[in-house]
């Protein structure tokens, strides 16, 4: 039994959390959550953050629809497809009974997948916020 949060293995927690994510883009209507709105950013300031839009675009992608995804926030893909690796390796940690002890990602995919994120939500960043102050 677990008694405390620091004794679930990290990767059940990850195992959790990216099939819940999964598995609702999945259940969710494509085109029915168009104009859902979860970020508090946007409710505190009326503005977009960076991510906004990651929900819908998780949903288009679910739904095979990865143009859409772009259009909510070009950043999606990118995040949708590290769930899909982080649950893959998650659910192949539990075949194995290693989930205290997962296999670490290549560095090299690592880092591409950082510094493509970066520039991706740094992109968001300036046709949110930067681009408007501008015209």
């Amino acid at each position: 039994m677990i008694r405390k949060l620091r004794d679930i293995p990290e990767g059940g927690i990850q195992l959790a959390v990216s099939g819940v994510a999964l598995g609702t883009s999945m259940i969710l209507p494509h085109g029915g959550v168009d104009g859902l709105r979860l970020c508090p950013f946007y409710h505190l300031t009326g503005i977009d953050c960076p991510f906004c839009g990651m929900t819908r675009g998780f949903v288009a992608m679910s739904h095979l629809d990865p143009i859409s995804a772009i259009e909510f926030n070009v950043g999606t893909p990118l995040v949708y497809f590290a769930f899909i690796a982080i649950f893959i390796r998650s659910l192949w940690s539990l075949k194995e009974k290693r989930l205290n002890n997962q296999p670490e990602f290549p560095k090299s995919i690592f880092t591409t997948w950082v510094m493509l994120s970066i520039a991706a939500f740094g992109w968001m960043m300036y046709i949110r916020w930067i681009v408007p102050i501008m015209s």
